[in-house]
C-alpha cells in the first residue's frame, strides 16, 4: 500500500510479518508440503540470482561467506537438499523487509461500513490521504520497538545484518508509520513519492488533489529526507486518478538501485 532498498538491510513501511509468518506455518507442514515448497523457494532464489545480479553474489570457492539455509529447509529428501545447496550458492548483499502501513481512518471506515450493511456509500466517504487512527499509531511505535529490540528479526542467520535506511511513500498513513521507526532505529528515512499506492490521491466529489507539500512534510517529519525536485510546494501527486496503465508505466520505472 506505499507504505516496501537499503545497503545492506532496509525497511518499506508497507512486511517482514510474510516471512516469519510463512516460516512459522513451515512448522505445520507435512513432509510432501515441505518438499514443495522448498522447491519452489530454490526455483525463486534462481530467477532472483539471474534477474537481480546486484543483489546476489556467486560464492565460487566457498559457501562458508552464504547464509545458512533455513531449519525449515533442512530435510533428508533429495529435493529439499537441492534447495538448501540453491540457498547457499548465492549471497545477498541487502535484505528488504517491506511493512504494511498501520490502520488508517478509511480501513476503520471501509469495516464499519461493511459491517453496517453500507459498503456503498464508501467511494464517498473514504478520505482521499487517510491518516492513522489512535490504534493506528500503537501499531505503529509497537512495530518500532520491536524492530529495536529484535534484531533477530532481520538479521535471522547473524550475517551481521542491520537497517540502515527507511524509505516510505508520500502517502500521509505511510509516512506516519515511519515516524516511530525513524525516531527508535535512529535511521536515515527517505520519502519516496513513487512507491503509492495504485490510483494515487483522489476522491469522486473532492476535484484536484496533490497531497502533501514539501514543506508540510518538513514540518510533521522533521528528519526525513525530501527529494524535493519531486515534492513541491503544490504537493507531490499530480492530481486524478491513476490508471491501470499508468501504475504499470510507474511500477516498471521504479527500481532498487
Amino acid at each position: 500500500a506505499g507504505g516496501t532498498p537499503y545497503h545492506r538491510s532496509g525497511v518499506f513501511p508497507s512486511s517482514h510479518v510474510l516471512l516469519s509468518s510463512f516460516g512459522e506455518r513451515l512448522g505445520h507442514l507435512d513432509e510432501a508440503e515441505h518438499r514443495y515448497i522448498a522447491k519452489m523457494f530454490a526455483r525463486t532464489l534462481r530467477r532472483l540470482a539471474t534477474s537481480c545480479p546486484r543483489m546476489f553474489s556467486r560464492s565460487l570457492s566457498s559457501t562458508s561467506l552464504a547464509p545458512q539455509a533455513p531449519s525449515h529447509l533442512e530435510a533428508s529428501e533429495g529435493t529439499s537438499k537441492e534447495a538448501t545447496k540453491e540457498y547457499a550458492s548465492v549471497r545477498p548483499l541487502f535484505r528488504l523487509l517491506l511493512i504494511r502501513h498501520a490502520e488508517s481512518i478509511n480501513n476503520r471506515l471501509y469495516k464499519e461500513l461493511c459491517d453496517t450493511g453500507r459498503a456503498n456509500l464508501w467511494d464517498e466517504w473514504r478520505h482521499a490521504d487517510p491518516p492513522l487512527t489512535e490504534e493506528g499509531w500503537k501499531q505503529a511505535e509497537q512495530l518500532a520497538t520491536r524492530l529495536e529490540r529484535n534484531p533477530d528479526l532481520y538479521d535471522f542467520d547473524g550475517r551481521g545484518m542491520r537497517i540502515s535506511r527507511i524509505y516510505t511513500s508520500a502517502m500521509h498513513r505511510a509516512m506516519q508509520t515511519a515516524l516511530p521507526l525513524h525516531r527508535y532505529l535512529k535511521t536515515a528515512t527517505e520519502v519516496w513519492p513513487n512507491i503509492h499506492e495504485t490510483g494515487g490521491i483522489f476522491h469522486v466529489k473532492k476535484g484536484i488533489l496533490r497531497g502533501h507539500t514539501c514543506n508540510q512534510i518538513g514540518v510533521e517529519f522533521a528528519g526525513f529526507h525530501i527529494p524535493r525536485e519531486t515534492i513541491g510546494e503544490r504537493g507531490w501527486w499530480r492530481g486524478g486518478s491513476e490508471t491501470y496503465a499508468q501504475m504499470v508505466e510507474r511500477a516498471e520505472a521504479t527500481k532498487l538501485t
